[in-house]
């Protein structure tokens, strides 16, 4: 007995009826083409409606791969962040391999990159996924980047030193190297400010200004690396004044001009080594030295 067929749907006695495999595809067309206008028109849940009920329909049809990514878009242009990720993850789970991947990748990259500004442990655990999906992927490095600028953001200067210095073992010849040599050195000053006065990290912190300096002479921080050199050398004859200052109080004038001396010869020009010569003029005028 022949099925009944009225037009493009056909009788089956199990679904009822329902249209032609034809039919359906050339509806899956216009469907999804209907969904993309709604995201034109800022219709964003409407349209993420419609990519759901795309790949419920043909959840193995290309259709389904390229909703499942605009349902990501939809709610990224709608800054649902977390559900923007959520759909593209879903979508790399599903169709990884895929001559979308890359795709997929840049739009979780972009969550991460916009996340930056309003939520960086987010933003943090987002570029760490995009790395973790392709560690030798072209992404990586800049996500690598962008985790350390978070953790400097957000002045947590041990984790961005880390993760600089991360990026230098794992892409020495990318071409965001002179960056990460100057954020490096710059990351140790502030981190030595929030400690109080770390020597150790000063010190470090200058031989990475002056490694910087001489690996690219004419990098777009070299001015900017010269002055935070001079302001470390500020800071270190303070130090070595301070010492001075300390052996005053213990009595003991010759040692403290040593230190004095020493500020005097080595950082010459700045306040300290005017105010170490004061110090060893007035010693003198008490006759506490020769």
């Amino acid at each position: 007995m022949t099925k009944p067929s009225y037009g493009k749907w056909v009788w089956n006695k199990e679904t009822g009826w329902m249209q032609s495999t034809f039919a359906v595809a050339a509806t899956l067309e216009q469907r999804y083409k209907y969904a993309l206008s709604l995201i034109v028109e800022q219709k964003y849940v409407d349209a993420v409606k419609e990519f759901e009920a795309i790949i419920k329909t043909d959840p193995d049809s290309e259709h389904a791969e390229a909703s499942q990514i605009n349902i990501g878009w939809a709610y990224f242009l709608n800054g649902d962040y977390k559900r923007a990720m959520k759909a593209y993850e879903g979508a790399f789970q599903k169709f990884s391999g895929t001559k979308r991947t890359k795709e997929i990748l840049e739009k979780m990259y972009q969550v991460g990159i916009i996340q930056m500004d309003t939520d960086e442990d987010a933003a943090i655990e987002i570029l760490e996924k995009v790395i973790q999906k392709q560690q030798l992927g072209p992404l990586a490095p800049e996500a690598q980047v962008k985790i350390a600028d978070c953790y400097f953001k957000k002045n947590q200067f041990e984790e961005a030193i880390d993760a600089y210095e991360k990026f230098m073992e794992n892409y020495p010849k990318n071409e965001w190297i002179p960056y990460i040599q100057y954020q490096i050195p710059l990351s140790k000053v502030c981190h030595e400010k929030k400690q109080e006065r770390n020597y150790g990290l000063l010190i470090s912190a200058k031989e990475g200004f002056e490694e910087y300096i001489v690996s690219n002479p004419n990098g777009v921080n070299v001015e900017d690396a010269k002055k935070m050199i001079e302001d470390i050398r500020i800071l270190e004859a303070e130090r070595e004044f301070d010492i001075g200052e300390f052996y005053i109080r213990r009595k003991k004038p010759s040692a403290a001009v040593m230190y004095f001396e020493y500020v005097m010869n080595r950082y010459p020009n700045t306040i300290w080594a005017e105010k170490a010569n004061e110090r060893i003029e007035f010693l003198r005028m008490i006759e506490a030295v020769k």
